[in-house]
């Protein structure tokens, strides 16, 4: 009886030590297809199209936290990318940490959400395709390495700042300075993310200074309805245009509401004609993503959705259409 015992305390020492570590990801791929067309003065100049079995995003992350004492806590994730297709590589390529939390609210280091991302439920579908989420609006959206503090909610009303150090930043590029806050009020809710950049370079041959970014998201959010609109700004200076002002304001909406295991999705965005070298430049867009989402059962849900993205007008315009069937699973 005591060998019994003492063999089954430690068979449970193992399972003590893993208590507060919790395993989750989720698994989700599909089917794309996709057929862009390129006109320029009035003249199709390009057509391409493509089908395949595509990853839509799927991920694996370990975490957990340790009691410290005096309402203290030190929390920690290592989350990477975990593509059915094999093409992800490294550890802690998603968002993973080290941190503390506590009554002052929580203080994290690693690479992290930018606080614009954290603003990102303007785009809840899952796709590899760029046509098939409101993505042009979203691609500011970024994973730092920086420091960044959350502070703990104030009647509705929580806020972040966030850091990312120049030598994280990349060649070329300097240090970006992040902040946001969150508002709720039963279901309803307002969002605000920004960065600025004193400098970026966007490829060789362009550097910009002066960068930056705000978005406004509001809406409201319960168990069945999903209604949401965003407003973003960026602005910069060209370095090689004698630092010529730039900027586009972009807008987008999404609406989602859920009858029974069905929940029925659109999205659209809009691209304002911005400025480029002090001057017009055609790179307004009008975007459209249709779409639903059956649960088999609280875990595993099969997805349908259908795109149109626009860029330019009139006889020099980029027009994309795509579709796509997956499934996902969460654990």
């Amino acid at each position: 009886m005591k060998k019994s015992l003492i063999a089954l305390t430690l068979a449970a020492l193992p399972v003590a030590a893993m208590a507060d570590v919790t395993l989750y990801g989720t698994i989700k791929a599909g089917v794309e297809t996709s057929r862009s067309v390129e006109h320029n003065g009035g003249q199709v100049v390009s057509v391409e199209t493509g089908t395949g079995i595509v990853d839509l995003g799927s991920k694996i992350g370990f975490k957990g936290q340790e009691d410290l004492g005096n309402g203290l806590k030190a929390i920690w994730q290592v989350e990477q990318k975990a593509s059915i297709a094999g093409t992800d590589s490294g550890w802690g390529n998603r968002q993973s940490f080290i941190g503390l939390k506590g009554g002052f609210g929580k203080l994290r280091v690693g690479r992290l959400n930018s606080v614009l991302k954290d603003t990102g439920d303007i785009n809840p579908w899952d796709s590899k395709s760029d046509y098939l989420g409101v993505n042009k609006i979203a691609e500011p959206e970024a994973r730092l390495i920086s420091v960044r503090y959350d502070s703990p909610e104030f009647a509705g009303l929580s806020g972040s700042v966030q850091y990312a150090l120049n030598d994280n930043a990349g060649k070329y590029n300097s240090e970006s300075y992040h902040a946001g806050f969150n508002y709720k009020n039963g279901g309803f809710f307002v969002q605000y993310g920004g960065a600025y950049k004193r400098h970026v370079r966007v490829d060789e041959n362009v550097n910009i200074e002066k960068y930056q970014i705000h978005r406004l998201v509001s809406g409201y959010d319960n168990d069945a309805l999903h209604a949401s609109v965003a407003v973003q700004q960026q602005d910069a200076k060209l370095v090689e245009d004698n630092y010529s002002h730039n900027s586009q304001t972009e807008v987008a909406a999404t609406l989602a509401y859920r009858f029974g295991n069905v929940t029925p999705r659109v999205s659209y965005a809009h691209g304002f004609k911005g400025s480029f070298d002090d001057a017009d430049l055609s790179n307004d867009y009008d975007q459209v993503v249709v779409g639903a989402e059956y649960d088999f059962s609280k875990r595993t849900s099969a997805l349908v959705s259908a795109g149109w993205l626009q860029e330019g007008k009139g006889e020099n315009k980029f027009v994309s259409t795509a579709g796509g069937v997956g499934l996902r699973h969460k654990f």
